[in-house]
Order: C-alpha cells, then sequence, then structure tokens
C-alpha cells in the first residue's frame, strides 16, 4: 500500500537522527473506523502514545485565541474567527457587491452555533474531537494525546483551535474542486502516524495525518500551534493535488521522457521510479516503483525548476566563511563534503528519480556519506535518503511550499530563541520550533524542528536556518541587506527556484581553464508566472469538464490489505469550470437506451488556488485595536504577492463546478456526455433539454480519468476516462476489471 509521507525529524543540537520509515499499512482499521460519540467517557489512566511529557492537570496552557470573543447564546462562532476578506480569495470576475458578500459569507460559514456542537468521538481506546467544515466539507479531527487521572483529556487544538483550523485551511491553502475528494486532516492520530513522521497521506483514504506532537506542552497559543502546523498540512495537501492532477499518465498514452513531455497538445505518460525505503545495501542498484506521471507537468516542473542543470554550484570561499561552515577560515581548503560540491542538480534528479543509476554516479558518492545542507552540519543527506528527498513524488509538495507556503511567522521578526532558552521557554518562528528537553539519562538537551518552509528552502540556499539567532531572507547575490545595508552574499547551493536566482554561479571548463559563470537569463530570471500557469494547466482550469472522481468505498481485509467495493467505482462525480454567463443546470450521461444518469451541479463562485510572484517572507495575520482585529501590514504584503488566473491570462469569467450527486456509469458501451438545462424545473432530464450546442472542452494534455498512478495497478475496480470523439464527449471504460 502506498504512502505519501512527510518526514522531517527534530533534530537535536549536535546530534544527528536517521530517518523512520512509517508502518501504517499494518493499521488500516484504524484508519478505516469513524468511531462513535462518547458524551461520558469512563474515568481512566490513558498512557499517552507517544513520548509527550504532560504538566501537571493546574497548569494551564497559554490559551491566547485568534478573537477574544467566546461563544453564546447571541453570537455565533463565524463572529469569533477572523473573517477571510475579499482579498484572500479569488472571486469570479462580475460578481455585484450583494454576491460578493453573499459569496464571501458561505465561504467563511460554519456549521455550529456552539463549541459544544464539536462532538467527542471514540474510536476503541482513542478519543478525538470532529468538526466538519461546510464548505469544503472535510472532517477535521483532534486526538487526545493524554488523559488526566480525574478522566478530563487533553486535545493539543481543543474545539476552538479545530475551528480555528478549518477556518485557516481556506485561507492559506491552495486548492480546487479536488478539495471535495479529500476526507480528513487527522490531528495525532498515533495508532496511524508515528512519532518519527511530521506528516502523512494517504490516497486509498483521501486522508491526510499530522503529528503535533512536537507543539504540545509547550505553552504555546492557538495561533502558534496553527501557523505551526500548517506547513505539514500544506505539505501533505499537495500530495493529495498531485495525485489528482499530475500523477495521473494513462498507461497505453504514448511515452516520453522528462526531456520532451512539453508540449501541451499531446496527451503523454512520463515514468518515474520512486522508492523511499532506499538503503546503503540497494541504492546503487535498479530500484523503485514505477509511477505514471502526465509527461507535460513532469517536463515543465522538472526545466521551470533547472533540475536538467548538470553544474555544480560555486559559492565563494568567504561567503562560506560568513555563514560559519564548520568554523572554516579563509585559507582553508573548500569542504567538498557539502552536498551542493559532491551533487549537481540533474545528478539529484536521476539518482531519485530514473530506474537506473548513471554508471557515473555508481558509489559517487558513497552510500554512506552525510553531505551537509546547513552550515552546522546537523542537516545532512546521504544519496539514500536523498532519494526520497528529491522524489518526484516529493518534490511537488516541497517545491509548491517554498513557492506558495504563506507563514504566520515573520522571518524579520526578532529571533528570541537564545533569551527564551534563558527561560526555558519554547520558541516557534519562521524557520522552526526550539525547546529544552530531557534525554533518556535525564540530561538537558536542545532541540530544534524546521518548518517545512524552512527546510525546503534550505535545499535552495546554503543558509543558517537551525540557527537560534537567524533572522531576515537568504543570501541571494542581488542587491544590498535591509538589515545593515551590505552587498548581499551569493550563497545560492541549487537553482531550483522559480524567483530571481541571477545571482547564482558555477564553475565551468573554457580553455581548459575554470571559470565563473552564470545561468542564462532564461533559467534565472523570476519564472514564477509561467510555474504558477502549469499548476492551472494541469488542473484543467477554463476546461469544460476538468477531472472526474470515484466513489471511495474500501473495507478491511486483514490487516495488510483493504477491498475496493467494485460497484462504487462504477460512481462518478464530475468537476470543471464554466462561463460565468452560461445556464447551465447539471450534466447528463446518455447510453445506447437513452437518458440513465444526471446530476445537478454545485457551482463555487471562489478559487482557492493562488501561486506567488515572489518568495515568501511571512507576516503576522493579525494586529488587535480596541477589541476589533485587522490584518497587519505584512500580512496585507502577502496577499498582494499572490497570483490568480486573471494574472496568468485567463481573461474569461469562469466559476467552478463539481456535480452534487455520483452518477453510476454503465460499463458495457460507451456513453455520451451533455450539458444539461432543467427548464422546467423539475430534476428529471429530458432530451429535449440537452445542450447539445455546448462544446465539452476538455485537458489537451492530460486525461480527464479516474485512474490515479495509486491505483493504476488495482484490478478489482474499473477507471473510465472522458474523451472527444467524433464532435461527441463520451465516458468510457479504460479497463475490464476482472472477476474473483
Amino acid at each position: 500500500m502506498k504512502k505519501k509521507k512527510f518526514l522531517r525529524l527534530p533534530i537535536s543540537i549536535g546530534l544527528f537522527s536517521g530517518l523512520s520509515i512509517l508502518t501504517s499499512c499494518s493499521l488500516i482499521d484504524s484508519v478505516l473506523n469513524t468511531g462513535n460519540t462518547k458524551e461520558n467517557p469512563p474515568d481512566v489512566q490513558v498512557t499517552p502514545p507517544i513520548i509527550i511529557k504532560p504538566k501537571p492537570p493546574h497548569s494551564k496552557p497559554n490559551i491566547e485565541k485568534f478573537n477574544p470573543k467566546e461563544p453564546n447564546e447571541e453570537s455565533k462562532n463565524n463572529e469569533t474567527l477572523i473573517p477571510i476578506q475579499e482579498s484572500e480569495v479569488y472571486l469570479t470576475p462580475g460578481l455585484s457587491n450583494e454576491n460578493k458578500e453573499k459569496v464571501l459569507n458561505r465561504y467563511n460559514g460554519v456549521s455550529i452555533s456552539d463549541y459544544s456542537e464539536i462532538k467527542e468521538y471514540k474510536r476503541k481506546d482513542d478519543y478525538y474531537l470532529e468538526y466538519i467544515d461546510p464548505y469544503t466539507n472535510i472532517k477535521f479531527r483532534d486526538f487526545s494525546y493524554h488523559q488526566d487521572k480525574d478522566g478530563s483529556r487533553r486535545y493539543l487544538l481543543d474545539r476552538e483551535g479545530l475551528l480555528n483550523l478549518a477556518q485557516e485551511f481556506k485561507r492559506k491553502i491552495p486548492f480546487g474542486t479536488e478539495v471535495f475528494d479529500l476526507d480528513s486532516i487527522n490531528i495525532n492520530d498515533f495508532t496511524v502516524i508515528n512519532q518519527n513522521a511530521n506528516g502523512l497521506y494517504l490516497p486509498e483514504f483521501k486522508k491526510i495525518f499530522i503529528n503535533g506532537s512536537i507543539f504540545a506542552e509547550k505553552d504555546f497559543s492557538s495561533y502558534e500551534i496553527i501557523g505551526g502546523l500548517m506547513p505539514t498540512i500544506f505539505h501533505e495537501y499537495m500530495h493529495h493535488w498531485a495525485t489528482t492532477y499530475a500523477e495521473t499518465g494513462i498507461l497505453d498514452d504514448e511515452k516520453v521522457n522528462i526531456d520532451n513531455g512539453d508540449d501541451i497538445n499531446k496527451r503523454q505518460t512520463t515514468l518515474i521510479y520512486y522508492n523511499p525505503s532506499t538503503t546503503p545495501e540497494n541504492t546503487n542498484h535498479t530500484h523503485g516503483s514505477q509511477q505514471f506521471w502526465n509527461a507535460y507537468f513532469a517536463s515543465k516542473f522538472y526545466k521551470l525548476l533547472n533540475y536538467d542543470f548538470n553544474k555544480k554550484s560555486y559559492i565563494e570561499p568567504s561567503t562560506l566563511y560568513k555563514l560559519r561552515i564548520n568554523s572554516l577560515s579563509p585559507e582553508e581548503n573548500y569542504p567538498r563534503n557539502l552536498l551542493h560540491m559532491k551533487l549537481s542538480l540533474n545528478d539529484i534528479w536521476r539518482l531519485s528519480n530514473e530506474f537506473q543509476t548513471p554508471n557515473y554516479l555508481f558509489n559517487n558518492p558513497p552510500a554512506n556519506l552525510e553531505m551537509p545542507y546547513s552550515p552546522s552540519g546537523a542537516f545532512t543527506l546521504s544519496t539514500p535518503r536523498l532519494k526520497y528527498n528529491f522524489s518526484l513524488t516529493e518534490l511537488i509538495p516541497r517545491e509548491y511550499t517554498k513557492y506558495g507556503y504563506e507563514s504566520y511567522f515573520s522571518i524579520n521578526d526578532e529571533n528570541k530563541s537564545l533569551d527564551n532558552e534563558i527561560e526555558e521557554k519554547a520558541t516557534i518562528n519562521w524557520f522552526g520550533t526550539r525547546f529544552i528537553t530531557l534525554d533518556k539519562k535525564g540530561r538537558k538537551i536542545k532541540v530544534f524542528s524546521p518548518s517545512g518552509n524552512a527546510e525546503d528552502w534550505s535545499k535552495t540556499y546554503l543558509n543558517n536556518f537551525d540557527s537560534p539567532t537567524r533572522q531576515y531572507w537568504f543570501q541571494d547575490g542581488v542587491g544590498i541587506n535591509p538589515n545593515d545595508g551590505t552587498r548581499k552574499d551569493n550563497a545560492i547551493a541549487f537553482p531550483n527556484s522559480v524567483f530571481d536566482i541571477s545571482g547564482f554561479r558555477y564553475i565551468e571548463n573554457k580553455n581548459n581553464k575554470k571559470v565563473k559563470a552564470k545561468l542564462p537569463s532564461a533559467k534565472s530570471k523570476n519564472r514564477s508566472l509561467e510555474f504558477y500557469k502549469l499548476f492551472l494547466e494541469t488542473m484543467g482550469y477554463g476546461k469544460t469538464i476538468s477531472q472526474i472522481y470515484y466513489e471511495n468505498k474500501v473495507t478491511p481485509v486483514d490487516k495488510n490489505n483493504v477491498k475496493y467495493d467494485r460497484s462504487a467505482a462504477n460512481n462518478i462525480k464530475f468537476s470543471g469550470y464554466l462561463k460565468a454567463n452560461e445556464e447551465v443546470s447539471g450534466i447528463v450521461l446518455k447510453g445506447k437506451n437513452g437518458i440513465y444518469g444526471s446530476s445537478k451541479f454545485k457551482y463555487l463562485s471562489t478559487f482557492s488556488f493562488f501561486g506567488h510572484k515572489n518568495y515568501d517572507e511571512g507576516a503576522k495575520l493579525y494586529e488587535i485595536d480596541e477589541n476589533k482585529y485587522y490584518l497587519t501590514s505584512d500580512r496585507q504584503k502577502q496577499i498582494e504577492n499572490r497570483y490568480y488566473p486573471a494574472d496568468a491570462g485567463y481573461s474569461e469569467n469562469y466559476v467552478s463546478y463539481i456535480t452534487n450527486d455520483y452518477i453510476t456509469v454503465n460499463d458495457d458501451d460507451d456513453t455520451e456526455i451533455y450539458l444539461w438545462k432543467d427548464i422546467n424545473n423539475d430534476n428529471i432530464a429530458t432530451d429535449d433539454e440537452l445542450l447539445l450546442d455546448k462544446k465539452i472542452t476538455l485537458p489537451t494534455q492530460r486525461a480527464v480519468s479516474s485512474q490515479r498512478s495509486t491505483n493504476v495497478s488495482l484490478y478489482d475496480f474499473n477507471k473510465f476516462i472522458v474523451e472527444n470523439n467524433d464532435n461527441k464527449t463520451i465516458i468510457r471504460i479504460l479497463n475490464k476489471r476482472t472477476e474473483s
């Protein structure tokens, strides 16, 4: 069973930790079991599932809220949240002010009137709170990590924090209609996610699991906890996005290599080999599970981020000295074991994504060599772990986190880690979380767990992200440092950024001499808009039908296996985009014996998938003035830094839709698809209501299909594809399921 994992271990300063592989495949029953409401749980002592050291019950954590109001009989909870403003979501152009208000009210809506309506459930020995957001339909769950002797349970977020998390998801996570195919986000469900992983996405179940133990019992506010969780949620959601749109190559389509797939008018497949559990023993052999990626997306992604660049970077020794590379003095030799000195970006790609290791990289570098990517040397990668970190599966969320994540903490804020260490207080900021704890022998140790955005950027810039005094943006070799007026040094270790990296340098041979060189403008200029457009194209933005989704019903067979409901796989939902002025009620399926299925559309006048013009420096979300909340000026800058479809050249005013219902597709013949206008409003589709003249557009470079790379080898349920043939739009079966 395939898993998408986000492994980011807390590193004790001066100590090294290895990666641990998740074992959630043996926990299928816990993944599927939804639990029962428990109003009055028994008074029992529960041992925490991981090592969290609870404080005495009378020691209450800091419960600073997003808003000081408490719910009561007169107020609704949507009044206690910071509303998402018009500037924070893309509204269909042309809406009247009245309609804008209605759309925003719906987007900000909540499903409860009082926090007590968020119920507590029991699943075997576990308890959790659950809130279902009425807009996204995602279940947000917070599992109790400890129970006191009096029976009261401790939750990381609790009811108010869970509601705020659902709100912040809509504010900060880029999503389209694929959001309705995500079942749940589960915080601290330690029967599924282990203590060594920050996040986990299970595509078979459409569920995200987040480990928030690092933030428990630290006296962090609700704002700080959510700000700490969001980079991981962002990362895991982008796994969901990629599984829906990008990792969707069709087996029978033309196969092209990564260099030759960037023709938007051709539907092609690129094979990628994924092996997250590589060990030193097998690192130099053929490896990996075969994945089928949309060739256009994979090729453009690969080139825009310069993974085709095969030269090693060069950083001046004087700059390394300033960065305190292992106490290097200007006279010492260049440290050859730094990751960027051992491998080029293209070397890393080939090691991580190709079936056969190239001969020149065979045991070069040795599998057991730890290559630092932080000046302190505390953060390293060996070849086996590198294959996981730089697999295309992992690169999608890591690169889009760099590109699109909006931190709740400013990189320019004073780093108070050293001051807090004196008082043994935990610190959370743009770079991550620091605290002091005890090891197994009772000795105090300092722990640093980097934020996802900080660690991902550390694979581009050689920077002291793990330093307790680190502040301000990275040294990119362009312009002046605003904090002290000095010239910026070039500390670009790898050119994998779509923002301006014109300061990047590398060494090449000219006339038998090694000279410093720079990238051509096409590879170093700001390419952020082209990057954003690639993601919109891959989503099928502006196409009548952009993607289809199968009903996901699975039951456990044993502790390691699940069985898919064959009949449910024929139940399909459609999503796409229509012009705002078009009058369409829904979609109709018509077979040889006439109309047999239909569903009306759920229309959305909001679009939440955004990009960025430049890198994000983070921002505190709000300020308080006379008990009223205002977005900070830094937050306003964050919002102004966003791209939306109009910026990418989409001039039409589109609304997105998803069908209200699943439609059961016949698998015995090709079915024609029509748009439908319910003229007499009786919810019954008839031939005279079919919009025969409405052309249905589809993505040209990607299949609209219920096949995913994660289910391609499963033959116990049907996969369907939508195609335009002979001026008709049909849905047909890709494979005929085998009876067993």
